[in-house]
């Protein structure tokens, strides 16, 4: 008989635009190929979202039970203050993400699945779904967490290290804490950050990157020997987020002028990723193209005609698929030390790491022969093929799961 996992996830993940989306679509797809029975929860934004939930789950043969969201759309200052008062009141809920989860209807949803459904297994995408853990744990079914990041990190890096938001940072804490006491099972997104998990207390933890990174893999391999003067991108899925609004604005603003000062006419410059500041329309010039948010098709046709990716990372917690996704495609990238986040790839052997402007010219520069970029190419797509494959990680996710289903300590 085949095991039964009940899968909760946020947002609902299709269509998979985002790295985030098609991290979600990809885990569930996952566990739909190595045989497990998977019933979904997922959080749509309005009921006219449900119609696709519906379409989706008769598309891949499984069941999703959409829930909309109940208290990020409040509209009136009273729901407001209400809900705020509600939250200072119970010290458990002050993290807003995990207090959507405290609400009756996904709640209540949870339950029915749990005495219907009967999982062996329950896995949440992300810590913040913690409030739904103990009903679960009341059945002694096994849990496991997939983190995106760790959250007290990742909400100082995007909103600032000020006083008021470490205090506001105390409540990420809690919800990490929690997680890792409540899960029998815990994958983090990076070395890094599993190691942060460890340090927290998680006594069984793996690293799973991101799940959509196989289907990158079968990108055609980077020709190095195109000429003319080199495509030089930045990819970023939406400049809305902060860190990658921020390395945006270094890459147009410092890198490119001083390229372009140094190396008159040997480099083209193009932006992919929507909603781009209008402040930043001044610097789409001479040689510099807006493509803005393209679909996937446009969007893979384009990166086969691209020879260096620059991806500045400033800040920003999690895994980066800026920086990951054109490794996987082999295409020689120059980025930051930072963003490999505990990842094996090493500067001048699959990559070139640089931390300001000049050091990301002189990459560049290093990057106008030919040789230097099929190199970096190679080495590139042989590493992320043996960290990223379907294979690999796949392996990575049945060999957590078996001994779970059966009881065993792993």
């Amino acid at each position: 008989m085949r095991k039964k996992i009940l899968l909760v996830t946020p947002k609902f993940p299709y269509p998979p635009s985002g790295a985030d989306e098609a991290d979600r679509a990809a885990g569930l797809e996952i566990l739909l190929r190595l045989g497990f029975d998977v019933y979904v929860i997922s959080k749509v934004y309005a009921e006219s979202y449900k119609a696709e939930a519906v379409r989706v789950a008769k598309e891949l043969g499984t069941t999703i039970v959409p829930i909309t969201y109940k208290y990020l759309y409040l509209r009136t200052w009273r729901q407001k203050v209400w809900h705020g008062l509600k939250r200072c009141l119970t010290p458990w809920y002050p993290d807003g993400a995990a207090y959507e989860y405290t609400e009756p209807e996904i709640q209540q949803a949870v339950t029915k699945a749990l005495d219907s459904f009967k999982p062996d297994l329950v896995w949440f995408d992300y810590t913040f779904l913690w409030p739904l853990y103990r009903q679960v744990r009341k059945r002694h079914i096994p849990i496991v967490t997939r983190s995106c990041n760790f959250e007290p990190a990742h909400f100082l890096e995007e909103e600032g290290r000020t006083l008021f938001n470490y205090v506001r940072s105390i409540a990420k804490l809690i919800t990490e804490y929690t997680t890792v006491r409540w899960s029998d099972f815990l994958f983090a997104i990076t070395p890094l950050e599993e190691r942060t998990y460890r340090r927290l207390g998680a006594k069984h933890s793996a690293t799973l990157p991101l799940r959509s990174l196989p289907r990158l893999l079968t990108a055609p391999v980077h020709d190095a020997q195109r000429s003319g003067p080199l495509n030089v991108f930045f990819s970023g899925s939406t400049y809305n987020v902060p860190h990658n609004r921020k390395a945006l604005e270094f890459f147009l603003a410092q890198i490119i002028p001083a390229a372009q000062r140094q190396f008159p006419g040997q480099f083209e410059f193009h932006i992919f990723g929507g909603k781009v500041p209008e402040q930043f329309k001044k610097y789409f010039v001479n040689g510099v193209v807006n493509h803005g948010y393209l679909d996937l098709g446009e969007f893979n046709e384009l990166m086969e005609r691209m020879d260096v990716a620059v991806v500045p990372s400033l800040f920003g917690a999690g895994m980066q698929q800026k920086i990951f996704e054109p490794l996987c495609r082999g295409i020689p990238t120059i980025t930051s030390a930072r963003g490999m986040a505990g990842y094996p790839f090493q500067d001048h052997a699959h990559l070139l790491l640089a931390e300001n402007a000049p050091a990301f010219v002189r990459c560049l520069g290093e990057l106008r022969d030919p040789k230097r970029r099929q190199e970096l190419s190679v080495n590139a797509r042989a590493l992320a093929q043996k960290l990223f494959s379907s294979t690999a990680i796949e392996e990575k996710v049945h060999s957590v799961l078996q001994p779970l289903f059966s009881g065993k300590a792993i």
